[in-house]
C-alpha cells in the first residue's frame, strides 16, 4: 500500500502531538492536584493515592509484577515479593514501548519496557462491592491504561464498583513469537496475555484490601482488549479468577498460529540483523523499539494483525472457538457485541477506505490472513444477493464488518448460550465526525463518560447513565437490566434477541442479523473449529 495513502494519519501525527501532550498533562494534574490523600495496605506494599474533587479514591501506576527488564525481558511475568514499602499512587505507570501515534493516545506519553501497572479507582469504602477490570485496546500494538479515554474515576463515580485499568507488553516486547529462533522463548507469542492473567492474580489476591470482592470480578476490553478477555474465556490459567466477561468488538477468532507467528519474528530477526536472542536480550530496549518502529513501516497494514496472540495448544487453546463451543467457560457469565459500522474507525489510518476496501481486506480479515480461505469473491457475491440496496462500496464495507466482526462476535454469543446467560448487543450510536458513523470504540466513551476529540468529544449523557448503569449492573449480578434501559433478554439460539443501543432508544430485536450469520457462519466453522 503506497505511502502517499496514509495521508490522514500522516496529518494527525504532525498536528496532534503536541496539542495531545500538552492536553494529556493537564488531564493528569488535575486529578493528581486533589485536595486529601488515602492509603491502603497490601501484602506487596503500602499504596498512597489520592480522592478527588468528588470523593473518588484514585491510586495509580501500581506494580503488579516484577519489571520485565534485564534477564526478565521476553519471560513470563514474576509475582512480586511480600513488602511494607510506601508507594506513590499518584500518576499513572509507564506505557508500553511502541510507536508514537497520536489517534493512540497513550503512545504519547512517557513509555517504557517496565510497564506492568494497573489503577484503581473507587467512590465508596464499603466492603465486598463488584470489581470491574478493564484490558485496553490498540491491536496488541498500541495502547495502555494512561489514555485519557480509558480513565476509570467517571465509571467509578457512577456506581458502587471497583474499576481497575491495566498495562500490558505489546508488539514485540508482548506478542511476537521467538519460539522457532529459540525454544527456550515458546511464550513470547502471547507474553501480554499472561501479563493479563499476572494482574487478575494481584486483584485476585490484594483487592479485598480496596473494597472489592475478589469473587466478582468482571473483565471488559474493547478490541484488543475484547480479544483477550474472549481468550481468557478459554485459557486453563486464568480460571477462578473472574466470573463474567463484557467483550466489546473482538472474539476468537483474531489469533495466529504458530506456523504463520513465527515467520514474522523471523522477517524481525533479518530485518534488524540479529542472529539470535542473545542479541536481542543484549539490546537496549530503546534502540529494539527504534528499530521496530522502522519495521512497521514496511507493513503498515500487515502490522494491524501481525501481533494477534498465538495459539500454540499449550497455554493458549490451538483452537478458540472451538474449545468455547466445547463448554471450556461454562462458568462464565457474558455481554458481548459490536458497533454498527466497526471497519469506519480505520478511516483514521487510511483516507481512501470504501474506495479501496476490497483490495487490502484480505490482510486485515482474521479469515482470510492464515490463507486457508480462498473464495473471498464468491462468498461476496452470494451474500451481495440479499444486499443490492445503496452504493457498492457501502455494500462491501457490511459485508467486511459482518464477517470480520459482527458474525463472530454472534458465534461467540451462540456457542456461549448453552452453558451460561449471555446478552448481545449491536450499537449504533454515530459520531458526530463525518465520514465515522458507529465505528470501532465508538461505544468508549460512553462507557467511560470521557470525551475524545478523535470520536465523541461530546458523549450523551442520558446515554452515558443508561450504558454505565447496564455494564454495572452486569458487574454486579451478571444482568444488565436496571431502571433506566427496557428489558434486555438474554441471547439464546431460538430468538437471538440484540439490544439495540442509541440515544435515540434501546430497542430489543429478536433475529436481528439471522441471513448474515446463516450465510456466512459457515466461513467460521469450516476453518477454525477444527
Amino acid at each position: 500500500m503506497s505511502d502517499e495513502k496514509f495521508l490522514r494519519r500522516d496529518f494527525i501525527k504532525k498536528t496532534s502531538a503536541a496539542a495531545f501532550a500538552l492536553t494529556a498533562t493537564n488531564f493528569f494534574i488535575k486529578d493528581v492536584q486533589a485536595a486529601e490523600s488515602c492509603q491502603i495496605q497490601t501484602r506487596q506494599g503500602i499504596y498512597n493515592g489520592f480522592i478527588d474533587k468528588r470523593g473518588v479514591q484514585t491510586w495509580l501506576g501500581i506494580p503488579y509484577a516484577k519489571p520485565p527488564v534485564g534477564n526478565l525481558r521476553w519471560h513470563a511475568p514474576e509475582p512480586l515479593e511480600p513488602s511494607n514499602k510506601e508507594f506513590n499512587a499518584k500518576k499513572f505507570g509507564a506505557s508500553p514501548l511502541q510507536d508514537r501515534d497520536p489517534v493512540e493516545s497513550a503512545s504519547m506519553l512517557k513509555q517504557s519496557e517496565d510497564c506492568l501497572t494497573l489503577n484503581i479507582w473507587r467512590r465508596s469504602s464499603k466492603k465486598n462491592q463488584p470489581v470491574m477490570f478493564f484490558i485496553p485496546g490498540g491491536g496488541f500494538v498500541n495502547g495502555g491504561s494512561g489514555d485519557p479515554l480509558y480513565n476509570g474515576a467517571n465509571l467509578a463515580a457512577s456506581h458502587d464498583v471497583i474499576v481497575v485499568t491495566i498495562n500490558y507488553r505489546l508488539n514485540i516486547f508482548g506478542f511476537m513469537n521467538f519460539a522457532s529462533i529459540d525454544s527456550a522463548f515458546e511464550d513470547t507469542g502471547y507474553l501480554g496475555i499472561k501479563d493479563q492473567v499476572a494482574a487478575l492474580t494481584w486483584v485476585k489476591e490484594n483487592i479485598s484490601e480496596f473494597g472489592g470482592d475478589p469473587d466478582n470480578v468482571t473483565i471488559f476490553g474493547e478490541s484488543a482488549g475484547s480479544i483477550s478477555a474472549s481468550l481468557l474465556m478459554v485459557t486453563p490459567a486464568a480460571k477462578g479468577l473472574f466470573n463474567k466477561i463484557i467483550a466489546q468488538s473482538g472474539h476468537l477468532a483474531f489469533y495466529h498460529v504458530p506456523e504463520v507467528s513465527k515467520n514474522l519474528a523471523e522477517e524481525f530477526m533479518n530485518f534488524g540483523g540479529y542472529k539470535n536472542m542473545s542479541e536481542l536480550m543484549k539490546t537496549p530496549a530503546k534502540n529494539l523499539n527504534a528499530i521496530y518502529v522502522k519495521f512497521i513501516e514496511e507493513r503498515k497494514i500487515e502490522t494491524e494483525i501481525d501481533y494477534f496472540p498465538t495459539c500454540d495448544g499449550k497455554y493458549l487453546p490451538a483452537h478458540p472457538f472451538r474449545a468455547l463451543k466445547d463448554g471450556a467457560a461454562r462458568d462464565i457469565k457474558l455481554l458481548t457485541g459490536t458497533t454498527a459500522e466497526e471497519y469506519r474507525y480505520w478511516a483514521f489510518y487510511f483516507e481512501g477506505l470504501l474506495e479501496e476496501m476490497q483490495g487490502f481486506h484480505e490482510l486485515l480479515t482474521p479469515i482470510f490472513y492464515e490463507g486457508k480461505f480462498l473464495m473471498a469473491k464468491e462468498l461476496y457475491q452470494a451474500w451481495e444477493q440479499n444486499h443490492l440496496e445503496g452504493e457498492e462500496l457501502d455494500r462491501y464495507l457490511e459485508f467486511a464488518n459482518q464477517l470480520d466482526w459482527r458474525v463472530g462476535q454472534e458465534l461467540a454469543a451462540e456457542y456461549q448460550s448453552a452453558f451460561n446467560d449471555v446478552y448481545f448487543y449491536l450499537f449504533s450510536q454515530k459520531s458526530p465526525i463525518e465520514g465515522f458513523g458507529s465505528c470501532h470504540a465508538i461505544d468508549l466513551p460512553f462507557v467511560f463518560s470521557n470525551p475524545n476529540e478523535e470520536l465523541e468529544p461530546n458523549p450523551d449523557a442520558n446515554l452515558v447513565k443508561q450504558v454505565q448503569a447496564a455494564w454495572c449492573s452486569f458487574a454486579a449480578s451478571g444482568n444488565p437490566n436496571n431502571d433506566l434501559i427496557p428489558t434486555w433478554k438474554k441471547y439464546k439460539v431460538d430468538d437471538r434477541e440484540t439490544m439495540e443501543i442509541n440515544s435515540k432508544a434501546w430497542t430489543c430485536h429478536k433475529d436481528l442479523n439471522v441471513y448474515n450469520l446463516a450465510i456466512l457462519r459457515g466461513v467460521y466453522e469450516d476453518y477454525l473449529l477444527d
